[in-house]
């Protein structure tokens, strides 16, 4: 499905090679936020497991020709070496910054504006609202906060308390959408009107909604 979407091609590898639980439109929507979207702040990732979403993340950077990704994950569940093989494999280490490390301690000793966040680490409603509440100052007008797992139909019910709770429109957040599971937001006071591209969402969102309908079992707290 992928490769039907505008950039999906390049994704295809990826998304065949490198186990995860991102939607090929989901992968499409991160690839594009990362090479569009406005700013130069950093681009972080919460939560990388074997680097399905990474990977997106570092194409879109890599197109965009500036920017490493720093994904952040503590590897709990011993994932650190697959990911490092899957970025080599991919040749985009130079666009990747591993930190074996947790999203509270990376918030902490962090110093440079971030203009694009994606949370998909541990999935309780305590640690999401933590990472939402570390990373949130660090994030410059017009950049993107990203939930994955989200949805009404996520079977994890944290991302999607805290979804309900602070992706709306307002003073933080001049636009919020959704697409596949991850719902976004728009910080307020950016000066370029970016929407990003929400390609294969109108297609792919009713079948996602109808075969995994409402919240149900997951695999674990952190989505795995």
């Amino acid at each position: 499905m992928a490769i039907l979407l505008p950039g999906g091609s390049s994704l295809v590898p990826v998304l065949a090679q490198v186990d995860g639980y991102l939607d090929p439109h989901e992968a499409v929507f991160l690839y594009h936020v990362a090479l569009e979207g406005a700013g130069s702040g950093e681009v972080v990732e919460i939560g990388s497991f074997r680097g399905r979403s990474t990977l997106c993340l570092a194409l879109g950077l890599r197109r965009r020709g500036e920017g490493r990704v720093r994904a952040i994950d503590p590897h709990v569940y011993g994932t650190a070496t697959e990911l490092r093989e899957n970025v080599d494999h991919f040749e985009l280490g130079g666009w990747v910054e591993l930190e074996l490390t947790t999203s509270m301690e990376a918030a902490s000793r962090s110093r440079r504006a971030v203009r694009l966040v994606f949370i998909d680490g541990n999935h309780s409603q305590e640690s999401v609202a933590a990472d939402v509440a570390a990373w949130l100052p660090q994030l410059e007008p017009g950049g993107f906060l990203l939930l994955h797992d989200s949805a009404e139909w996520s079977p994890f019910p944290g991302p999607r308390q805290v979804a309900s709770q602070v992706l709306r429109t307002g003073s933080t957040f001049d636009r919020v959408g959704r697409i596949g599971s991850i719902t976004w937001g728009r910080r307020t006071g950016g000066s370029a009107d970016y929407r990003p591209p929400e390609y294969g969402r109108r297609l792919l969102d009713p079948l996602l909604r109808a075969r995994r309908g409402g919240a149900g079992c997951g695999p674990n707290q952190d989505g795995r």
